[in-house]
């Protein structure tokens, strides 16, 4: 009886189920923040977008550069056996 109940106290509750009422609620709180946040969102993604494509670019300049690398240094392994 005690495994039982030990049992019944590991196991998670049930999600919590949303009348309609309650996910229109939410679902226009969720707008209006989303909509008051664009902005600034937007204003933060102009003011750091070319610093992000620079760093993008500089990673992928590195990891195409090494690519090559290895695969010259493959190729004069080959040539030279």
């Amino acid at each position: 009886m005690s495994a039982a109940v030990l049992l019944a106290a590991c196991t998670e509750p049930p999600a919590p189920t949303l009348v309609y009422r309650d996910r229109e609620l939410v679902d226009s709180l969720y707008r209006h923040q989303v909509d008051s946040l664009k902005p600034i969102y937007d204003s933060l993604c102009t003011a750091h977008f070319d610093s992000a494509v620079q760093f993008k670019t500089d990673s992928m300049l590195k990891v195409r550069t090494t690519e090559i690398q290895k695969a010259l240094e493959r190729l004069r392994q080959e040539t030279s056996q």
